[in-house]
């Protein structure tokens, strides 16, 4: 199965194939992902693995990804530049691919198919830690988000003068670009791009920056 997709034996292979087909009726299913991605209401989403934590080779990871999406850029630099709805999927497939600690600042954390990400993140035991600005008294949507989130454990630090859009993930990967944790913002309403890296020394920079804030003074 890990090499071929499906059994050698013959007799299994019937099985397979059969189960395979009742499943077809209930759900449609992609193998995007070392065969954990599903789609729900025509957006992909990550189901992680819960069974055993082992670090994520995101290096692997990401060319798996690219070769779906049929991408061209390259990975020789541990940097590569990412765009519009290439740059949503991404992000959201990697908050879900976290094993340890996801790390954002962020200006803008409302109700969207990024905090949703979040949340099931969350649920895995994840360590969430957010800075952002906020919510003010008309924004009800806002803190509606912001309490569901910290009813999941994710902690949230406050400070108006945030700009930044970073996120890192498990201390390996980091994100940075114009997309805001909204729906206008991650669902295509504005053009937005970013940079992802995987260098070791950017990534301890962009983490560090963010503990900094969440620790405040």
């Amino acid at each position: 199965m890990d090499h071929y997709g499906k059994p050698i034996c013959m007799d299994c292979q019937k099985t397979f194939a059969s189960h395979k087909g009742k499943n077809r009726e209930t759900n449609q299913e992609l193998d995007l992902v070392s065969g954990v991605n599903k789609f729900m209401r025509g957006v992909s989403h990550i189901i992680k693995e819960r069974s055993v934590k082992k670090e994520t080779d995101f290096n692997k990871w990401t060319a798996d990804w690219r070769s779906l999406k049929k991408l061209d850029f390259s990975m020789e630099n541990k940097h590569f530049f990412l765009r519009g709805m290439d740059l949503d999927d991404f992000t959201k497939q990697l908050i879900r691919m976290a094993k340890e600690t996801i790390l954002i600042a962020n200006p803008f954390i409302e109700n969207c198919y990024l905090t949703d990400a979040l949340l099931d993140s969350a649920q895995s035991s994840t360590k969430i830690k957010i800075v952002t600005r906020r919510p003010q008294d008309r924004e009800m949507k806002k803190e509606q988000c912001h309490q569901k989130l910290r009813k999941m454990g994710i902690l949230l630090r406050y400070d108006n003068q945030i700009h930044s859009k970073i996120m890192v993930v498990d201390n390996k990967i980091a994100v940075v670009s114009s997309m805001n944790f909204y729906s206008g913002s991650s669902g295509g309403a504005s053009k937005e791009a970013g940079i992802v890296s995987m260098d070791e020394k950017v990534v301890e920079s962009a983490a560090d920056y963010i503990r900094k804030l969440i620790d405040g003074p």
